[in-house]
């Protein structure tokens, strides 16, 4: 099995680490910039980058050597003339980060930061699976879902991790944040949908892929993600002020939800789209743990529904385990055990799922 999945997760979260803190400061001063983790970051995005292009690379190596063949892929393949604007725009801005203007042209350097870190989405949109079979549409589409992600994420991450734990730089974070986190999942979840749509179109049958069961644990995952926001964006407001209540942690909780997300996005990315299922590519792309669950039972096209006792014990684990979470969280007690409850509702829903289907 390729491991090379593995560096996306970090890409993202390398992605939202640097906008949180290019955004972050700028809004509340109380964060300052941390030029450290700002350059950790683009070394990340440098290096995670990369990776894709590096996989391309050692695929053709035995044809000839590694010069040619890293020439050949670097400005022939969109993957390698991506990485190349990639590499471009981090430079620009760790050169931007070095020289740190404040004086009376702050706004434009702003301006200048933003428009570059939206260039540096826009190339890893750019090599996306949905610019490459949708054109300028498939771009347009995951730049503005790449982009909404990563500042929503990054402004949480950083957040959590930076912000005193003072309850009046908390109300006044949250006086604009929770109108903003909203209208932004709003566009995140519209703009996901349309990927979904383009890139899945057979939904329910994809399941029997790694490609459509990645998507459905994302899917399952957004549950948990979006009762801690419900409660990040009307609960935490009420008990700012209390004296064990600790607002990082909860928005701690909401990012390793995230993080969560990016790893299984990070999965999702490297398998092959099913865009054309039928009855022998469902049999030739069935993935090895619908395989292993199937136990050797014919692949139907479409995929036969059986919810048998044990699916049904598997829902009703899935339903106390949702409903655990939420009165966790309801009565502020430990948010990790809130976090256990999140990802049980989200493994037992998704083995009863396949369960059915197999």
């Amino acid at each position: 099995m390729s491991f090379y999945w593995l560096a996306e997760p970090f890409l993202y979260t390398c992605l939202a680490v640097l906008f949180g803190f290019l955004i972050m400061p700028r809004i509340h001063p109380v964060i300052q910039t941390s030029t450290r983790m700002i350059n950790w970051a683009l070394l990340g995005i440098v290096i995670c980058a990369f990776v894709p292009v590096l996989r391309i690379i050692v695929f053709f190596a035995n044809d000839t050597n590694w010069f040619i063949i890293f020439r050949s892929v670097m400005f022939s393949f969109a993957e390698g003339k991506a990485y190349v604007w990639t590499l471009i725009f981090c430079i620009l801005l760790l050169m931007m980060i070095r020289i740190n203007n404040t004086n009376k042209n702050r706004h434009l350097y702003t301006a200048a930061l933003v428009l570059t870190a939206i260039g540096l989405i826009a190339t890893l949109s750019w090599s996306s699976h949905s610019s490459s079979y949708f054109g300028m549409q498939g771009f347009w589409n995951h730049l503005i879902h790449l982009l909404s992600v990563t500042v929503w994420s990054g402004i949480l991450i950083v957040t959590s991790r930076m912000m005193p734990n003072h309850e009046k730089h908390w109300r006044s974070f949250l006086s604009w944040y929770h109108p903003f986190a909203a209208a932004i999942m709003v566009v995140i979840l519209m703009s996901g949908l349309m990927l979904n749509v383009k890139t899945d179109p057979d939904y329910i049958n994809s399941w029997v892929t790694s490609y459509g069961q990645a998507l459905l644990m994302k899917h399952l995952l957004m549950i948990p993600l979006l009762i801690m926001a419900f409660f990040n964006g009307f609960i935490m407001k009420k008990r700012l002020g209390q004296e064990q209540f600790n607002p990082q942690r909860w928005l701690m909780l909401e990012g390793i939800l995230v993080l969560l997300i990016y790893t299984v996005t990070g999965f999702l990315n490297q398998q092959p789209a099913p865009h054309e299922l039928n009855p022998e590519t469902m049999k030739l792309s069935a993935s090895g743990l619908y395989t292993f669950w199937n136990q050797g039972n014919p692949i139907t096209y479409p995929v036969h529904w059986n919810i048998d006792a044990i699916a049904i014990l598997m829902y009703l684990l899935a339903a106390v385990s949702i409903l655990a979470m939420y009165v966790i969280l309801k009565k502020n007690k430990n948010t990790y055990a809130a976090l256990v409850c999140g990802v049980l509702f989200c493994l037992v829903s998704f083995a009863g799922l396949i369960h059915a289907i197999a």
